[in-house]
C-alpha cells in the first residue's frame, strides 16, 4: 500500500513539473460593439500581481476584420513582451443560436495545448482585483486542492457607450463550502481556479446543449469529485456587473415580453441541468468546510 501511494505521488509531482506554472484565463467575447468592456477585462488581468496570466480570448463568429480589431484591442491593453502571449481564436460556424459553451470548450482546447496548469475564466463584462490570482493560487501550490475559491461582488450599473456608471454595490453570493455549492451555485464564473494537475481532464469541458447554467454544471462535474478550498471567501477579488438596461443575460423578473423570454431559456436549461446533476460524484473532504 505504501508502495503505491509512493508511485502515485512521484507521478503526481512528474505531472506538476511538466506544466508551465501560468494561469491561462478564457475570456469569452460576442458582440464587436464592447471593446471598451473587453479592454477593461483585459486591463484587469495584466495588472495581476506575482502570478503569471495568459489570457485567451475567444470570440463568436466574427469576421476577419472584426478579429482584427479585437486582437488590436487585446494588444494595447496585453504590452509587456516578458508575459506570456495573448491569444485571440474565433468559434466560428453555421449557426446563429447562442453559443458561449462552445467558446468556452475551444478556449478550453487552447489552454491544453498551451500546457499551463492553471485554468480560470472571466467574462469580457467582468473585472478582478490585482490581487486576485494571487489568492486563488497559494492554497493549489501549498495544498492538495484542486479548486480554491474567494468572494467576488456585485456592482450595479448604468452601461453607457465605453464605459459603466455604478451607482451600489452589494454581496449577494451566500453560501460557505461545497456543501451550499452543490445545494446552489453561488460562486461566479470568476471566482474559482482550478489546478489541471489535478483534474481529470476529461471533465474539462462546457455542456454545449446549455446556454444558461452552464458554469454551474461545469463547477458540479470539476469541483464536486475533487478537493476545494474555500478559505478565501471572505476576501473580495473581483466584480460581477449587473447593468440596469437589463442587457445581462440573467433574468430581471420585470415583467417586460424579453425578460419572459429570458425566464424561459432559463427554466429550460435548469431543468436539463437538474436531470443530470443527480448522476455527479460528489466526495468531500476536510478542505470543503
Amino acid at each position: 500500500m505504501f508502495k503505491k501511494a509512493a508511485v502515485k505521488a512521484i507521478r503526481k509531482e512528474e505531472d506538476v513539473s511538466a506544466l508551465n506554472d501560468v494561469v491561462s484565463v478564457i475570456v469569452r467575447f460576442h458582440d464587436i460593439r464592447e471593446l471598451p468592456k473587453l479592454e477593461r477585462a483585459i486591463q484587469s488581468l495584466h495588472a495581476q500581481t506575482d502570478v503569471a496570466i495568459q489570457p485567451i480570448v475567444v470570440t463568436q463568429r466574427f469576421s476577419s476584420a472584426d478579429i482584427e480589431s479585437t486582437s488590436r484591442a487585446v494588444a494595447r491593453q496585453w504590452f509587456f513582451d516578458w508575459l506570456p502571449a495573448a491569444s485571440v481564436i474565433n468559434y466560428s460556424d453555421q449557426g446563429v443560436s447562442d453559443a458561449r459553451s462552445d467558446l468556452m470548450n475551444l478556449g478550453i482546447q487552447k489552454h491544453l495545448k498551451l500546457g499551463n496548469r492553471f485554468l480560470a475564466f472571466l467574462d469580457y463584462d467582468d473585472i478582478l482585483y490585482t490581487h486576485a490570482y494571487k489568492i486563488l493560487r497559494r492554497p493549489l501550490v501549498e495544498t492538495q486542492v484542486a479548486v480554491s475559491f474567494a468572494g467576488i461582488e456585485m456592482a450595479h450599473a448604468v452601461g453607457m457607450r465605453d464605459y459603466d456608471f455604478i451607482y451600489d454595490m452589494s454581496y449577494p453570493f451566500v453560501g460557505k463550502n461545497k456543501m451550499d455549492l452543490v445545494k446552489e451555485n453561488f460562486c461566479p464564473l470568476h471566482s474559482y481556479l482550478i489546478d489541471c494537475s489535478k483534474i481529470d481532464p476529461d471533465e474539462l469541458y462546457f455542456r454545449s446543449e446549455l446556454s444558461r447554467v452552464e458554469d454551474y454544471d461545469f463547477l458540479l462535474r470539476v469541483a464536486g469529485p475533487n478537493p476545494c478550498d474555500f478559505s478565501a471567501l471572505g476576501c473580495r477579488i473581483g466584480i460581477y456587473i449587473i447593468r440596469s438596461d437589463h442587457s445581462n443575460s440573467t433574468p430581471s423578473n420585470n415583467g417586460s415580453k424579453e425578460d419572459r423570454e429570458k425566464q424561459k431559456v432559463w427554466k429550460r436549461n435548469r431543468d436539463r441541468l437538474n436531470a443530470l446533476r443527480s448522476t455527479y460524484q460528489v466526495k468531500l473532504f476536510a478542505s470543503d468546510f
